[in-house]
C-alpha cells in the first residue's frame, strides 16, 4: 500500500530516504506529497503508534528532514516543508489504518482507466485478502486495495 503513502516516483524516493530518519520514538510516516504549483512544497504527514502527534514532534521531524535534504542535496530547488498530523479527515494509507478505523465512515477515491475521478463512501468493515470491505446501506462492497488512489476518514 506504499502507493497511498507516496504516489509519484519522487515521493517514493523521498519516502525510502526519510523512513528510517522519521520513524523513531513511535513516529510513523503516514503520507508524503510533493506539490509544485507556485513553489515546490514537500508535505509530510506523521502519525504516532501510541499517542497524538504533537507540535514538538513536527518541529523535531522538520529539523531532521531539512538537515538531511540539505546534506544529501536531495532536492535541487528552493522548497517549503510542511510537517503535520492527520487531523479529522485523516488519510488511510496503510492496512493497519483500515483495521484501526473499522466502523468509521471513509471516502475512497478509485483509480479509473479513463482518468475520471470515481469516489465511493461507506463504513469500514475491514480488510479481507486484498480487498477493502465497506458497508453501503444494506450491502457490503468489496474494493481491491490496488484500485484505491486515496482514502480518508470523513467526519
Amino acid at each position: 500500500m506504499e502507493n497511498l503513502i507516496a504516489r509519484s516516483k519522487d515521493e517514493k524516493t523521498l519516502y525510502h530516504k526519510l523512513l528510517n530518519l522519521v520513524e523513531r520514538d513511535g513516529l510513523e510516516l503516514l503520507r508524503i506529497r510533493i506539490f509544485n504549483e507556485f513553489s515546490l512544497t514537500l508535505q509530510i504527514m506523521l502519525d504516532h503508534k501510541g499517542r497524538d502527534v504533537t507540535i514538538n514532534d513536527c518541529a523535531k521531524v522538520s529539523k531532521i528532514i531539512t538537515r538531511e535534504l540539505e546534506n544529501q542535496s536531495i532536492i535541487d530547488a528552493k522548497y517549503q516543508i510542511e510537517i503535520s498530523s492527520p487531523g479529522l479527515n485523516r488519510p488511510l494509507t496503510r492496512n493497519k489504518d483500515f483495521e484501526k478505523w473499522k466502523g468509521c465512515n471513509a471516502l475512497i477515491v478509485l483509480n479509473s482507466k479513463d482518468s475520471k475521478l470515481q469516489t465511493t463512501q461507506g463504513k469500514i468493515i475491514g480488510l479481507k485478502d486484498s480487498d477493502l470491505l465497506l458497508q453501503q446501506n444494506d450491502k457490503v462492497v468489496y474494493i481491491k486495495l490496488c484500485n484505491i488512489d486515496e482514502a480518508e476518514l470523513v467526519a
